[in-house]
């Protein structure tokens, strides 16, 4: 049994317009200075509560759903490229003392070779070759245990010193628990969706 394809294209309009409200109430949250007045565990928790959000809407919202369906593999992992943007963003601030050395230095090399990665699989390894799941699946995986690990550091800084990560809860930084990090977690669990219905024969290559 193979997943069904729509008849029509998935509404991507749809999907850009939700993303880009959800990225509207982000800035005016930021704006209003919400972030800057959370305390551990409270930044860890929304994260928490919009990437569950986001994946609950991706398994109920039908043009959503459907574009997690069917996408190329490829539509997927191109999400991943910004991380290039929030790697360098870690290094430079870390490099002007705003965030402790460590752990700019692990998430933003982190995120910079997750990100360069995702581009040469993109660039060289189309999803219907008989090995794509392999490289998909091991990139998936080394890219979702990044991201966990930056969570996970990002907390154990925060809970030992809130000010040294206070950064991370004022613009632009603000937006990676806001808005990114969310969207990639997700990302990564629907491109694990994809790989094992690959396994099971429930999609063609």
């Amino acid at each position: 049994m193979t997943i069904p394809q729509p008849e029509i294209s998935p509404r991507r309009h749809l999907i850009l317009i939700g993303a880009a409200i959800w990225l509207a109430i982000a800035l005016l949250v930021s704006a209003m200075g919400v972030p800057q007045r959370m305390v551990p565990p409270t930044p860890q928790l929304v994260v928490l509560v919009l990437t569950a959000l986001l994946l609950i809407a991706s398994w109920l919202y039908w043009p959503l759903r459907s574009w997690v369906l069917t996408a190329d593999w490829r539509a997927i992992v191109e999400i991943h490229l910004v991380r290039v943007i929030a790697g360098a963003g870690f290094l430079i601030a870390g490099s002007k003392g705003r965030f402790p050395t460590q752990f700019a230095t692990m998430a933003g090399w982190g995120d910079i070779i997750v990100g360069i990665l995702a581009l040469l699989i993109i660039l060289l390894v189309a999803p219907h070759r008989s090995f794509a799941p392999w490289v998909y699946g091991i990139w998936n995986a080394l890219g979702f245990l990044d991201i966990l690990h930056v969570i996970v550091d990002a907390s154990r800084n925060a809970m030992a010193n809130p000010y040294g990560m206070a950064e991370l809860l004022k613009p632009p930084f603000v937006l990676l628990p806001l808005f990114v990090v969310p969207i990639l977690i997700a990302s990564h669990i629907w491109l694990f969706e994809r790989i094992v219905h690959r396994a099971r024969g429930l999609e063609r290559g």
